[in-house]
């Protein structure tokens, strides 16, 4: 069973938006020396989070009880285990569940894991992010927020499902110091598992180093600078399988902290050129068949292409806006950063949230709330669209735009373009509906220096103000050195 735990670093590792939003709000309950009070911390997230979270209590016999099952974790998993033992899951997740949770109690600090589930609706792997609390009376609870590390399963089965050419998705695994050791094999269809020599079930979860044999000290460096680098790379190779010679070209493209190697059987490609080479001078009809192998080939290439640069938009892009997802958000926002820090220029950062969005929802179902998101970004990038900006969705009705060469004033005038527009237009729902919404915006500045990590926590705080202060509202943060004399 592939699995991961971790105990730093935890908002860099984690995928969904809302383990950084729930890690802030646990280390402000935190207090020097005492754990997290289980019914102030509760009543704060279980309104905001509530549907991806569950509620574990130790039951004193090594086990441990669900005493809440959020309603998404039931959509993807397929049924509820609220009331149930941990220990009637699946033996090896079992195990894997009760020692991250006595982990996390004993420690008495958030723990981050990866694991790949039992057979459920639609998900292979799952993050969750475990905070250990205690209860007045002196009970222990977890708080477990969960959600899927799923790719998009549609196009994904399909490329995997009908691609002549072999497709295999590795996670690398980082040593303490950083450094890639391994790379698990999360996913490959069955031409790879035909190309590699074994069946695809015994791919998943094992060493690609051990398990694809064309994987040579030369091609994991390379595969290892691809990740690195975040740099796509093409080669060719041999290698013998049950006394025969095969050749692949192999297809390297990073994606995330790992790689998607596709994988391209050229055997019959080069011995025709093999023999062509030395019958050329005289075999017309061997040079025909060349050149139609070679524009089949480039047909192939050209379609393989096309796949990874869709894989490639589905990672950095938000499946529901199209904009920016919050990791791709956050990598070319520290490219922007660098490039102003060289070139003296200003910046700005605007954050967005919808007001009262969870009224939308309860008043006219999740689709219109999609509904009203989707119009939403589409009204961000009308007016951002410029390739110096940037325009995102961190998560739920929160919104991010960094402005390049804008300065506090110019950033304050963008962000009452925002409220202005919301005043003067409805978004529509459908043919006949279409909802009146309002927003809350919190801006801050770049100073020389100032990483993105600061910039972000500086507008989350003016944001934060102009919720507090009754919602549609703009919020200017104040400069980063005004902010840590005021702490």
């Amino acid at each position: 069973m592939y699995y991961e735990v971790h105990s730093e670093n935890i908002a860099a590792r984690s995928h969904a938006p809302q383990i950084a939003k729930i890690l802030r709000r646990f280390a402000l309950h935190e207090r020097e020396g005492a754990p997290v009070a289980y019914e102030e911390f509760a009543a704060e997230i279980l309104p905001l989070f509530g549907e991806d979270l569950m509620i574990l209590e130790p039951t004193g016999d090594g086990d441990y009880r669900w005493l809440h099952f959020g309603r998404e974790i039931v959509r993807y998993s397929g049924a509820t285990r609220l009331g149930q033992r941990v220990s009637g899951m699946r033996p090896q997740v079992a195990r894997f569940t009760i020692d991250s949770l006595d982990q996390a109690l004993a420690e008495d600090r958030p723990l981050y894991t990866v694991h790949r589930s039992s057979s459920t609706v639609r998900v292979a792997l799952w993050e969750r992010l475990l905070l250990p609390t205690i209860a007045r009376d002196g009970r222990r609870f977890v708080l477990a927020f969960g959600r899927p590390l799923q790719f998009r399963e549609d196009l994904l089965n399909a490329v995997l499902d009908t691609s002549p050419s072999g497709i295999v998705a590795l996670r690398a695994i980082r040593d303490d110091l950083g450094g890639i050791e391994q790379a698990v094999v999360v996913t490959a269809n069955r031409r790879a598992a035909e190309l590699s020599g074994r069946p695809d079930t015994d791919l998943l979860d094992t060493d690609g180093r051990e398990s694809l044999p064309f994987l040579s000290a030369s091609i994991w460096q390379r595969c290892v600078y691809a990740v690195e680098l975040q740099r796509a790379d093409t080669l060719e190779t041999s290698f013998t399988q049950q006394g025969k010679t095969l050749w692949l070209r192999i297809a390297i493209a990073p994606l995330g902290d790992g790689l998607l190697l596709t994988l391209t059987d050229i055997t019959d490609l080069t011995v025709a050129n093999q023999t062509l080479q030395l019958r050329a001078a005289t075999l017309a009809l061997e040079i025909g068949r060349e050149r139609a192998t070679r524009r089949a080939l480039s047909e192939e290439i050209g379609q393989r292409e096309e796949r990874e640069r869709e894989l490639r938009r589905l990672a950095e892009t938000d499946p529901l806006t199209a904009l920016l997802n919050r990791r791709s958000f956050t990598e070319k926002a520290n490219a922007a950063i660098a490039a102003s820090e060289a070139e003296g220029s200003e910046l700005a950062l605007i954050i967005v949230d919808l007001d009262h969005f969870k009224l939308v929802n309860d008043s006219y179902g999740h689709p219109a709330g999609d509904a009203v998101i989707r119009a939403f970004a589409d009204l961000l990038l009308g007016q951002f669209r410029n390739e110096r900006n940037l325009v995102g969705r961190f998560g739920g009705e929160e919104f991010a735009v960094l402005l390049q060469d804008c300065d506090l004033a110019s950033a304050a005038s963008s962000a009452r373009q925002i409220q202005d527009a919301l005043l003067t237009r409805s978004m529509p729902v459908s043919e006949t509906l279409a909802l009146r919404v309002t927003a809350s915006l919190g801006i801050a500045a770049r100073h020389p220096g100032e990483a993105l990590a600061s910039l972000t926590a500086r507008a989350d705080q003016a944001l934060y103000r102009a919720k507090n202060e009754g919602r549609n509202r703009l919020g200017l943060a104040p400069p980063p050195d005004a902010v840590a004399a005021a702490a």
